[in-house]
């Protein structure tokens, strides 16, 4: 119940969520990295929206990262929405804050297939967001706590597992991955941060897209993608934009670190469905006008709805 209430906020391709999920870019030298392995060489990458902050309402999804010399992520701020955009629903988000490092696999059994290790450590805080007596915008904490993650990496930079290490008794399994060993796309994700497992597990297409995802908690496809197969991406280097909790806060970061495959194919259009007492509500959103620089970086796209979407990159030379 929960993944598909957030279904919505997870699809950040959704119109009705995704119109405050807009990205914001300016490309210097450097070249985007085409894979999680190979990340760009910039001090600081920022991931904004020009759609305007309303009164009490959830701010669009954001993040900022800052980069080690050797290019990996030092450090992330991401505030991405928890509830889908519906009166049934509280108006909250999630800002998570922290620092990465990185070491080589320590076990070895283990290592022979994910050879390297990142930890995050830092703080998650659920602010709530309401209009004052006056009718200004403001918001209140609701929830703040310390969080621990390990990440385990495969030879391709792919996260294979996430585990929280701060929980009690023992570390706690939060997503489990497996990728086919060819073509390196996701062939399963085990989701345990519900406190129970759902089996998430994605259907691709001839080219590896994934088109939709099943799960074992409702085996219908409520999420699904549509792909331009005329325009493959090549050596293109597409703005990646995250599912929004599509199915767990860490599953986002994933997406966000890029620690995921990217699509071979620009997305054409999105849409899915969340369930609101007994009743499921779809939503959709159609991507056009692709514009890419002279090193093939996404630079801007269209939103159904004709506002104009940009990504901005702050490079080194």
């Amino acid at each position: 119940m929960k993944n598909l209430f957030s279904v919505c906020l997870a699809i950040v391709l959704l119109s009705g969520c995704q119109k405050d999920l807009s990205v914001k870019e300016e490309v210097n030298v450097a070249v985007v990295a085409s894979e999680a392995n190979s990340p760009l060489n910039c001090h600081t990458l920022s991931f904004t929206s020009d759609y305007p902050v309303q009164p009490g309402e959830v701010p669009p999804f954001s993040f900022t990262k800052t980069q080690y010399p050797d290019a990996r992520i030092r450090t992330i701020k991401m505030l991405s929405r928890k509830n889908p955009i519906h009166p049934a629903f509280k108006k909250e988000a999630v800002e998570l804050t922290g620092t990465f490092t990185y070491e080589a696999n320590q076990n070895f059994e283990e290592a022979q297939q994910d050879p390297h290790v990142a930890y995050f450590t830092g703080i998650s805080e659920v602010w709530e967001y309401y209009k004052t007596s006056s009718g200004a915008g403001a918001r209140r904490s609701v929830l703040r706590k310390g969080v621990n993650y390990r990440f385990t990496l495969n030879p391709a930079g792919y996260c294979t597992r996430v585990i929280d290490i701060n929980a009690a008794p023992l570390p706690n399994y939060l997503l489990e991955l497996t990728y086919h060993p060819t073509t390196r796309r996701i062939e399963q994700i085990i989701d345990h941060t519900t406190g129970s497992s759902i089996l998430y597990s994605p259907i691709p297409d001839q080219y590896g897209n994934i088109t939709s995802f099943e799960t074992s908690r409702n085996p219908e496809h409520y999420f699904r993608i549509e792909y331009d197969y005329g325009a493959p991406r090549g050596t293109k280097n597409f703005s990646f934009i995250p599912s929004q909790n599509l199915i767990s806060q860490e599953y986002s970061l994933l997406e966000v670190m890029q620690w995921l495959p990217q699509n071979t194919h620009q997305r054409k259009s999105a849409g899915g469905s969340f369930l609101v007492n007994g009743v499921y509500v779809n939503q959709d959103q159609v991507y056009k006008n692709y514009m890419f620089d002279a090193q093939g970086n996404q630079i801007s796209l269209t939103y159904g709805d004709n506002v104009l979407q940009k990504t901005t990159w702050h490079c080194q030379n």
